[in-house]
């Protein structure tokens, strides 16, 4: 028996309504809405004879207690409520019972639940305003505090967090270990709240939401960036997480193999020259190179940085943080070598007059640490090249090129480097002084036992160390 036959046997409706459903398409939402449009029966009177026809307890969701943790939101496309939650058992609320495919998603995403997966799945009726107005609540509770998505990125080592607006959604993500996680998933009408909330405490013009905006601000002993992008639905919104205050990642744990460890140690002690990190954005460069400032004795050397931003503080050496419209990267350079420095870290070569302040350093019996985006250690002598940098100069001044990646390790805990390391060997430099090109330089130092990207993956990938398809991916996007 259809729940139409139901009603026209309770004498509910009558025959030529009867008769008038049978036609329509989906004949229960009409029967339905020509009930409640009637005036004489509501949502709930409908929900409690739904309940009586499936033989299932209505529940108007006053008894509904909120888990802590639990994700809600899962559960929302098919308005299924889990309203009471017990390792024995889960009652959910739900307005379409006989929705078998519904059901199936209910009880298999409920099965990957640590709190629900031995639980048995008991089901109940309530109206779909009802199981909707709690979903609302539940957002609008878990929404408004934004200081508890700060913590819990904080709490779960995410490196930035991404709020975006879509048609009916907001979805906030972590990005944890190189990967976006899901956090929540809310309506998009607490949108607006958190985007003025945001926009307040980073300083930024609330009414502004066409251009996109950047700020900051400090809270929990850390920093976080905050950018604003307009898109279709709203403003995108990217918060990056500076902890200052955590700890220290020592060169011998990065993932580098022995023997280049010994090797980054070693010119760490030379007196000048530049040694350069390159990669995409995101690859871990900076911490290796707070990695090797870390080795040096800082009582005997004056080691100075300029970065942007200061992403950990050290103590014993000189930290400068670059401000856009007071100092650039090429500025502070002029001035650093005015303080006597014995190390000097560039946080990165952007522009032409920054790469010939860098070159003009080393030159002048400083040690140079800095970064260039450059997909391999060939692609930053290019870049060099790209600022009109002399290859004289490139070849006289460069000790090494690091290029690295990060890929997640095997063992779930954090990440690790894939890395090649270019020693500028004698015959090197004088090939970089005559001008050859990338695959030149490449057949040379290929006959030096140069390991690139690719044989670098190799190698972790047999050991275990990463996994196969962040390998493949890798080989594929980096080491053509």
């Amino acid at each position: 028996m259809s729940f139409l036959s139901f009603l026209h046997k309770k004498k509910i409706i009558d025959e030529d309504l009867y008769e008038i459903a049978q036609n329509k398409s989906d004949e229960e939402s009409y029967i339905c809405d020509v009930l409640i449009s009637s005036g004489e029966y509501d949502e709930e009177d409908i929900a409690k004879l739904k309940s009586e026809f499936f033989e299932l307890q209505y529940t108007d969701l006053s008894e509904f207690s909120e888990c802590g943790g639990f994700n809600y939101s899962i559960f929302e496309p098919f308005m299924a409520l889990p309203f009471e939650i017990s390792d024995k058992a889960v009652k959910i609320a739900i307005s379409a019972p006989d929705d078998i495919e519904a059901k199936n998603h209910i009880e298999y995403d409920l099965a990957l639940c640590d709190e629900t997966k031995s639980a048995k799945v008991l089901y109940y009726i309530a109206s779909r305003s009802k199981i909707k107005k709690k979903f609302k609540e539940i957002a609008n509770q878990q929404s408004l505090n934004i200081e508890q998505i700060l913590l819990k990125a904080i709490s779960s080592s995410a490196s930035d967090i991404h709020i975006t607006p879509f048609e009916k959604i907001l979805q906030i993500m972590f990005r944890i270990d190189g990967i976006l996680e899901n956090y929540k998933t809310l309506d998009i009408d607490n949108f607006e709240q958190i985007s003025i909330s945001i926009k307040v405490i980073a300083k930024l013009d609330i009414s502004e939401n066409r251009r996109p905006q950047s700020g900051s601000f400090w809270k929990f002993n850390t920093d976080f960036r905050v950018s604003t992008h307009p898109t279709l639905f709203g403003e995108n919104i990217v918060i990056r997480i500076l902890n200052k205050d955590k700890s220290m990642i020592l060169i011998d744990k990065i993932g580098f193999l022995p023997e280049q460890i010994d090797y980054l140690k070693r010119i760490c002690t030379f007196s000048n020259g530049m040694i350069i990190f390159c990669g995409p954005t995101g690859s871990g460069k900076t911490t290796s190179i707070y990695s090797l400032i870390e080795t040096m004795d800082k009582k005997s050397r004056n080691i100075m940085t300029l970065e942007d931003p200061i992403e950990y503080k050290i103590a014993g050496i000189r930290q400068t943080e670059i401000l856009a419209g007071v100092i650039s990267f090429a500025d502070g350079v002029r001035s650093i070598l005015r303080q006597d420095p014995d190390v000097i870290l560039i946080g990165e070569i952007r522009d032409k007059e920054t790469a010939q302040m860098a070159i003009r350093a080393s030159m002048t019996g400083h040690l140079v640490l800095t970064t260039v985006h450059a997909n391999n250690s060939f692609g930053a002598i290019s870049r060099l090249r790209e600022f009109e940098i002399p290859n004289s100069l490139i070849s006289e001044n460069i000790i090494s090129i690091i290029a690295q990646r990060l890929v997640r390790k095997k063992s779930g805990t954090g990440r690790t480097i894939i890395a090649e390391i270019l020693k500028i060997s004698p015959k090197l430099k004088e090939l970089i002084g005559m001008g050859y090109n990338h695959f030149q330089l490449n057949e040379q130092a290929e006959k030096e036992h140069f390991k690139n990207l690719y044989e670098d993956c190799k190698i972790k990938l047999a050991k275990g160390i990463i996994f196969q398809q962040d390998a493949e991916n890798l080989l594929l996007t980096s080491c053509e």
